[in-house]
């Protein structure tokens, strides 16, 4: 099957295709907050502590725990390992990062009050809450379908010049796809030359991401007669997420019935943008030993922009030519409002001797939601009703313990983040394990902690009748190091 040479259009209109997904919404609602040492060795449990820098974005209410002022800071080491698995093959990659995990300060005043105000904090600290880095393989053959059938399935019926998406169109202008009928604008590709489909091509993709989700709160604090804490924080939350990835299927074995030797298609995706929340929490002490504490957090309001362009190679068989469908990029301004957050959280504490912290956290998925700006015609319809129907509500416990031998602190923590989808099939709970030690001076303190991340993903490299599903295997290991001085 070959074509004549068309002339392509050098511009396709910016509105062929909205890269946002509802994929990209959950990805910018989800935090596994890393924050400080201390609090990262408890699995992030301290709703109903506080004293820990960390708190100003979970539960600002345990800023005015404080009896001094405090600074801090917090670098923070990651190694990011992803095993993919597609078809029985089997490969690994890995991608080493520094982050800076916290920094921040305190400034607390205390009267000693127990029968009325007592005091009050002032806070502003940095809290890194997710992070976005990964490599990826993925490398494997597929004897069922390839990507082309996903596009060829999508274009069918519409004019060449009304394939819009860039996917369908660059596989057109490479000569991977052709018409066949103009009269009904029917579609075949070089996988079904004759009067069957021909695989056993294989498949590959390469991907590399970068970025996170960053937080600045400031907040502020007081403490009723020594038992009641309160406070609340504004949040101004920093989005940074950058994806570069290649799909490619190969006729390695030369498989006759094949009409290509390979192709290449390339992605890039940059998502930018700040968004503003507010949360407020409470803590009540009603006996030394017990706190119990409760914390609310606004859907986060983001201003958001996407670049996103692709590219496309192609070498047909028999061809010493390789085709390419030149790049294009185009920009996408919108607004995301991701869920909000309820916390419930209680501790125990034996004064000398250690404690044990416990975190629930409610957060509801299918509340996310995009907008598009005034002057666009987008309405995003189709996504929003997506994340309705694909995600649900998730339950996330987060358990601390420490134990104290003097000046030193032993840490132990775990974390279950639920899975946010509907189908047990997309299942994406992540268990965070973690563990530390630090050293209290008079005027200074030194934690160190590592976390170690598990979770497991089932993902598809295309969409369609006969879609390729792969499993990611993911661990992450963070180790991090707070230095902090009191005054």
């Amino acid at each position: 099957m070959k074509k004549l040479f068309l002339i392509i259009p050098a511009v396709i209109a910016a509105s062929a295709v909205m890269a946002q997904s509802e994929e990209d919404a959950l990805r910018f609602s989800q935090t596994y907050q890393q924050g400080t040492a201390r609090s990262a060795a408890m699995g992030g449990a301290f709703g109903a502590l506080g004293g820990d820098l960390s708190v100003l974005s979970t539960n600002p209410a345990g800023m005015s725990v404080y009896k001094d002022g405090e600074f801090s800071i917090t670098p923070c080491f990651g190694n990011i390992t992803s095993t993919s698995n597609l078809n029985g093959f089997e490969k690994e990659d890995s991608k080493f990062n520094f982050k800076m995990g916290n920094i921040g300060f305190v400034s607390s005043y205390h009267n000693g009050n127990e029968n009325g105000f007592s005091g009050f904090a002032l806070g502003m600290t940095f809290n890194r809450l997710n992070d976005f880095s990964a490599n990826t393989l993925v490398d494997g053959r597929n004897d069922v379908s390839s990507h082309l059938d996903f596009w060829t399935d999508r274009s069918q019926g519409l004019h060449t010049d009304d394939l819009n998406d860039y996917a369908d169109f660059r596989a057109y202008d490479c000569f991977l796809m052709d018409v066949t009928d103009s009269a009904t604008w029917t579609y075949t590709n070089l996988h079904h030359q004759g009067n069957r489909a021909t695989y056993g091509q294989y498949q590959k993709l390469v991907q590399t991401v970068k970025g996170g989700i960053n937080s600045w709160d400031f907040a502020i604090s007081g403490v009723y007669a020594e038992k009641i804490y309160f406070g609340a924080s504004l949040g101004i939350q920093t989005v940074n997420y950058k994806n570069h990835s290649t799909f490619s299927e190969e006729d390695r074995n030369n498989v006759p019935g094949i009409g290509y030797d390979y192709y290449d298609f390339e992605e890039e995706q940059e998502t930018r943008g700040t968004g503003i929340n507010l949360k407020a929490g409470i803590i009540y002490k009603p006996l030394n030993y017990l706190r119990v504490g409760a914390a609310i957090h606004t859907p986060t309001l983001y201003s958001l922009t996407d670049k996103y362009r692709t590219h496309m190679y192609a070498k047909l068989d028999n061809e010493d030519e390789v085709y390419d469908s030149y790049p294009d990029m185009s920009n996408y301004e919108y607004r995301l409002y991701t869920p909000s957050k309820a916390i419930l959280s209680a501790a125990f504490i034996v004064p000398n001797y250690g404690l044990i912290s416990v975190d629930y956290e409610y957060v509801d998925y299918k509340h996310a939601r995009f907008e598009t700006n005034d002057e666009d015609n987008y309405d995003f319809y189709g996504e929003n009703q997506a994340m309705k129907d694909k995600f649900k509500a998730t339950k996330n416990i987060r358990v601390g313990v420490e134990g104290l031998a003097g000046q030193i602190s032993l840490r132990a923590g775990y974390a279950m983040y639920g899975n946010p989808y509907k189908s047990v099939v997309d299942d994406i709970q992540r268990q965070i394990i973690s563990g530390g030690v630090g050293f209290r001076g008079e005027s200074f303190y030194i934690d160190l902690t590592g976390t170690y991340h598990i979770y497991k993903t089932d993902r598809y490299l295309y969409e369609g009748n006969n879609p390729t599903a792969y499993k990611l295997d993911n661990k992450h290991l963070y180790i991090m190091a707070t230095f902090g001085v009191k005054f």
